[in-house]
């Protein structure tokens, strides 16, 4: 099976990779995450971690002796441009060391679990409960992850700390920080944008615990606050075709094709989410995997198989 590298993506990490309807199609949409009341980095901190966190939508509790250091001891500016380099391991040492400096930094604590997620999910299959030092990385990830978040509720922060408890396949505790993370976003001004992204997150996981109706009536209410949100529709019509109501699914799955979308108001979105390029980067399910929860994939795969290849939306 695929391994976890895109988990931190729609479960996956503070970020968005879901698509969205917008000019540059598919472009990552860019979340506004406030920074942690705990410890308020720089300006420019902070939007190094808006930056990196924007890249991976889904990521220890031990902490480091205090080092002889031949240059300056790392700062958070440092440690999200070694995120943004890719540089994992580099990014995950200048997090402990800050940690280790300051207990009470939520923005550390934030950007070391999110690395240790990213690190721990590469080593994961999807679906299938890590072992060995994936395992080892997720729980540290996890651990992390509810250090930061006690120290500032913030929605980013809950959202990949849902991401984390996923990847270990602990469903219940993902729902609770799923949801906590869409009350916050919701909450928010700032974050208020972010949150189809944890909703979408709380319906694949209403999905794994086997409560089909939840899962799609809290589809459906994110799409009347986003209706321009790709990936949604494409989810409804997994979960109603699992539900055995194929003709909802084929009437969700026309919203991708479409050239526009109503609103509740009946204004119609001439710039919608419709078009032949959605519908065939949706015909398969590449565009979800590593993305969505094991099960949410299987039924969009069916509901895929169930269609006449030749079927097209006028």
């Amino acid at each position: 099976m695929r391994a976890l590298t895109l988990r931190c993506g729609i479960l996956a990490v503070t970020a968005a990779l879901a698509p969205h309807n917008n000019n540059d199609r598919i472009a990552p949409r860019r979340l506004t995450a406030a920074a942690s009341p705990a410890k308020a980095p720089s300006a420019v901190a902070d939007s190094d971690r808006r930056g990196a966190l924007h890249r991976f939508a889904a990521a220890a509790t031990a902490l480091i002796a205090p080092r002889a250091y031949a240059k300056p001891p790392p700062t958070l500016q440092g440690a999200y441009a070694s995120f943004n380099a890719g540089k994992y391991d580099e990014a995950l040492t200048a997090f402990e060391a800050l940690t280790a400096t300051d207990a009470a930094d939520a923005t550390a604590w934030e950007g070391k679990g999110t690395v240790e997620l990213i690190l721990g999910s590469q080593k994961a299959t999807l679906g299938v409960a890590p072992t060995g030092t994936a395992l080892e990385l997720c729980e540290r990830a996890v651990a992390s992850l509810q250090k930061s978040a006690a120290l500032s509720d913030d929605a980013l922060t809950l959202n990949n700390l849902g991401n984390a408890q996923a990847v270990l396949l602990k469903w219940s505790d993902a729902a609770e920080s799923y949801q906590k993370s869409l009350d916050a976003a919701l909450a928010s001004k700032r974050d208020r944008g972010l949150a189809s992204i944890p909703a979408s997150n709380r319906a694949q996981v209403a999905v794994e615990l086997g409560d089909l109706k939840d899962a799609a009536r809290r589809t459906e209410n994110l799409l009347r606050r986003d209706p321009n949100f790709v990936d949604g529709r494409a989810l409804l019509a997994a979960i109603r075709y699992k539900l055995g109501d194929a003709n909802g699914a084929e009437e969700s799955y026309a919203q991708l094709c479409v050239p526009g979308v109503k609103s509740q108001r009946g204004a119609v979105f001439t710039d919608g989410i419709g078009g032949s390029d959605w519908c065939e980067l949706y015909a398969s399910t590449d565009v979800v995997k590593g993305r969505w929860t094991p099960t949410t994939i299987s039924a969009y795969e069916a509901f895929l198989k169930s269609r006449d290849p030749r079927a097209r939306v006028a």
